[in-house]
């Protein structure tokens, strides 16, 4: 089992992977200025990217979240032409070779304003264009479609049987990489685990099942017991992941906590290996990022678990 982060590094000083700016900044530059300021930002994120997966290697961490914003404004239309793609070529590849020769599982997420199953039209298209970025990203870096893009099904609109029909007629215009990569995510308030399950049996894609949201989003006649063995299947061979996560607290239970509770992460793997022996990875959400990992890491050695 591997254990992974996402996108921010805590322990590495001046490693931000997401250095950004705004089109209002942009727009008081020169077209010349604008690309210097974008080139200079993109070249810092993937310098620290890799920096981070340097990290993780030296602290055998083999799993990792990209930063969906490594790339400045990459579907803004003030950057249609700036052509990072082949610019960063070099950079992209190496970073690329970097995971591939060190066998990390690396993945991405999409933000939460990609939602293919708007009742927008325009934001359709924008969803569409944020998907084809992160292919394209991950297409530049030489990594294959075992590397995956976590989306969630959107909102409701009022009528949730119309909602999943859009992401599912939407997600028939996608690309076959995009479609390859994307797995879907149960969440904490509109599309329950059993929902997405379904939606992801008809499209024949995985779900990334979240406990968290399942414990703050669930019908009463939900059971783990019969959703896991559905979950494993839809991978299709291919290692699952599954995302973990602590409460912050009861007051504020869908938020994530610092830390991970090592007695609950404890029994949620205990459940899911019995449910299946298939190997799977598990992605920790909270705040203290790799900090937090480790720290789980500690915890668990202190309870004699075998987390490998």
């Amino acid at each position: 089992m591997k254990l992974g982060y996402a996108c921010i590094n805590l322990s590495l000083k001046d490693c931000t992977p997401n250095r950004r700016t705004t089109v209002g900044y942009l727009k008081k530059l020169s077209p010349e200025g604008q690309r210097i300021k974008l080139n200079s930002l993109l070249k810092d994120n993937l310098k620290n990217t890799l920096r981070i997966l340097k990290f993780n290697r030296d602290y055998n961490i083999d799993f990792y979240r990209f930063s969906s914003n490594i790339v400045p404004l990459a579907t803004h239309e003030s950057t249609d032409n700036w052509g990072y793609l082949e610019k960063f070529k070099d950079e992209l590849l190496e970073i690329g070779d970097f995971v591939k020769k060190h066998n990390l599982r690396v993945s991405m997420h999409a933000s939460q304003y990609t939602i293919l199953n708007s009742n927008r039209k325009n934001v359709v298209e924008r969803s569409i264009e944020e998907l084809e970025y992160h292919s394209k990203f991950l297409l530049a870096m030489g990594l294959d479609t075992s590397v995956k893009i976590v989306l969630h099904i959107g909102g409701v609109y009022g009528n949730k049987d119309k909602a999943i029909d859009r992401f599912k007629k939407n997600f028939s215009r996608l690309s076959d990489d995009i479609k390859n990569r994307l797995i879907i995510e149960n969440d904490d308030k509109s599309y329950t685990a059993t929902e997405v399950l379904e939606i992801a049996e008809e499209l024949e894609i995985p779900i990334v099942f979240d406990i968290h949201h399942f414990n703050c989003n669930h019908s009463e006649d939900e059971n783990l017991n019969e959703i896991l063995p559905r979950v494993f299947a839809t991978w299709k061979g291919e290692r699952p992941k599954f995302h973990f996560s602590s409460p912050r607290s009861e007051d504020e239970y869908s938020s994530h906590a610092d830390n991970i509770d090592p007695i609950d992460f404890y029994l949620f793997v205990d459940t899911l290996r019995d449910i299946s022996d298939q190997d799977f990875d598990i992605m920790l959400e909270c705040k203290n990022k790799d900090k937090a990992l480790l720290k789980l890491r500690e915890d668990l050695d202190a309870m004699d678990f075998n987390y490998n």
